[in-house]
């Protein structure tokens, strides 16, 4: 057996680690603590920089805080805490003077707290506004679910609705009834001289309600026109004065009322060149005997273009320039002897007979009594309105009387034949041995004719410019639908060719994203493309057919949405003509 000596003990089995790894571990959180101090300076310095005294307030309160200990140790060795009783000085306990030491930190702590606070201080949970009324979504925290949230968004839609609605009705009451104040008001001259600013003034508050009813004002801004020297460049449409001379004035006088032919041809030759047409189909002679044409400065008649049209309606001039307005003619009657009360003849010229049937639909009342003048026209309280192929023409009644609204039904007549006449209204007639076009390019009633019936409110529109706010979104046919307590707008758009039409929807879906709804594709049978997009309650289902955008919008039901889309894709041809074909 070989002896290969002692045993070695214990201790010497303990091999001692290398100097670099015991330097290492030391080194490895000096390092942490030294990077850690580096980025909390490098983070104070940022603070400082952008907000000082925040930084300065901090720091003291944290000095405040850290410090207090030590200066409870400094002071309790020097017995400062030593309560006198009666001669005796005692010692309070080690208890008591925690509890105060925590009492004293407490006071720069909390002001430590509220001043980090105040760096994220929510205005929407904390600030009052006693002029702001809550929204149902500032009282979201009260819903226990998103689809409760969702239900009383729509709640407070369909409230809003019938809010504005009623509004809608109550400017409308109040222009009816500003318009038989002025007619009270006419007789006192200081009265009758301040009333246009009042009902000026309202102009504004139709605008924002969306009612664009017409404004009863005599506004005589337009200087005269100094008939020397004019030459007689008149319109095919306005007779020639004769050259025979004028006729004695012991003949008998006219049983008609109103303006001579010379007279008128020389108010026509005052007018510019592009508003001329227009001019001559104002009625200002051959009226009856007991109605008399206005005088406004020394003319019978004013004209606008689109540039000044602001002069004439103020606030109401804008709606018109999105619609194409060329211009306006204008006159007003009164009856013979009384001056108080009026008929007021506005006849604007539009871009074309689209642009004159959106502007009027615009403005046609629900509640209005339909008459067949023109393309489309209709009554109330005295005044008759019609648009006739690109013109649109209102005659405004200040009196509901049946006087006032027989003449303006006679008026309406004689201005809607001279638009016909004069070439203005198209004639869907073809001429002998020509092909006649087919029904699909008959006109606007093709579109709305599409629009399915069920469940129709009111008349079907078209709409020209910003159509649901969307700014791409123009020259749409639509209508309001019910069902139940569903509601939702129909519509569809054809465009010259599918390309365009599928750029449109890209646009829109981008522009509904960007408002942040959910947007997801939809299957409809003969579609080519649908999608369902979902925002704050509210479902649009859009779907492309061929070169036609329609669907619903702003529904508050899916199903029900999705039920109207597929019906209305089923009626929808593969391709309809275009706007340019169907005007």
């Amino acid at each position: 057996m070989v002896n290969h000596g002692p045993s070695p003990s214990p201790r010497a089995w303990r091999v001692d680690p290398p100097l670099d790894i015991v330097s290492g571990a030391i080194k490895t959180p000096m390092r942490t603590i030294f990077m850690a101090l580096s980025q909390f300076w490098a983070r104070l310095q940022n603070e400082l920089v952008s907000d000082p005294l925040l930084v300065l307030a901090l720091a003291a309160a944290l000095i405040a805080f850290a410090g207090t200990p030590l200066a409870f140790l400094v002071l309790g060795s020097r017995d400062w805490f030593k309560a006198r009783r009666g001669r005796v000085l005692q010692r309070p306990s080690f208890g008591s003077i925690i509890v105060g030491m925590m009492l004293v930190m407490s006071i720069p702590a909390i002001f430590a707290a509220i001043v980090l606070k105040s760096r994220s201080f929510d205005h929407d949970r904390y600030e009052f506004d006693p002029n702001r009324t809550f929204s149902v979504l500032d009282q979201g925290r009260s819903f226990a679910t998103v689809k409760d949230a969702d239900n009383a968004v729509r709640l407070e839609m369909g409230r809003l609705a019938f809010e504005r609605k009623n509004l809608v009705n109550g400017v409308k009451k109040l222009d009816e009834a500003m318009l038989a104040l002025r007619a009270a008001a006419a007789s006192p001259a200081e009265t009758a001289r301040r009333f246009p600013d009042v009902l000026q003034a309202l102009a504004g508050v139709r605008r924002s309600v969306g009612v664009d009813g017409p404004q009863q004002l005599i506004d005589e801004t337009a200087p005269p026109v100094d008939l020397r020297g004019l030459v007689m460049n008149l319109p095919t449409a306005v007779p020639l004065a004769p050259s025979a001379p004028v006729a004695s004035t012991s003949a008998p006088t006219p049983a008609k009322s109103g303006l001579a032919p010379p007279q008128i041809a020389s108010e026509i030759a005052s007018v510019p060149e592009p508003q001329r047409i227009i001019a001559s189909m104002l009625p200002l002679g051959d009226l009856p005997p007991e109605w008399t044409v206005g005088k406004s400065g020394d003319k019978h008649l004013e004209t606008f273009n689109a540039d000044n049209l602001y002069e004439k309606i103020d606030g109401r001039a804008e709606s018109f320039i999105q619609y194409g307005v060329k211009g306006m003619a204008y006159a007003f009657y009164h009856p013979t002897g009384d001056p108080s009360n009026e008929l007021q003849l506005y006849l604007f010229e539009m871009a074309d007979p689209l642009k004159a049937l959106g502007k009027y639909g615009s403005e046609k009342p629900d509640e209005a009594s339909p008459v067949a003048i023109g393309s489309q026209g209709y009554t109330t309280a005295g005044s008759t309105l019609f648009y006739s192929g690109k013109y649109y023409t209102q005659i405004v009644s200040t009196s509901d009387s049946p006087k006032f609204a027989a003449f303006a039904l006679e008026l309406a007549r004689k201005v809607a034949a001279r638009q016909r006449s004069g070439g203005a209204a198209a004639d869907t007639t073809p001429a002998a041995g020509a092909v006649a076009k087919p029904p699909a390019a008959a006109g606007p009633a093709l579109y709305f004719g599409m629009l399915p019936a069920e469940g129709l409110q009111g008349e079907a529109k078209y709409v020209a410019q910003d159509v649901f706010g969307y700014s791409f979104l123009s020259d749409v046919f639509m209508a309001d639908y019910k069902k139940g307590n569903d509601v939702w707008q129909g519509f569809l758009r054809p465009y010259p060719d599918p390309a365009e039409a599928k750029k449109v929807l890209a646009q829109y879906i981008e522009g509904v994203k960007k408002d942040g709804a959910e947007v997801k594709t939809f299957t409809i049978e003969g579609a080519d493309e649908a999608i369902v997009s979902s925002n704050i309650g509210m479902i649009d289902v859009i779907f492309r057919k061929g070169n036609t955008l329609a669907g619903a919008n702003g529904g508050s039901s899916g199903p029900t949405a999705e039920a109207f889309a597929k019906e209305l894709c089923k009626k929808l041809p593969p391709s309809l003509p275009t706007l340019e074909n169907a005007q």
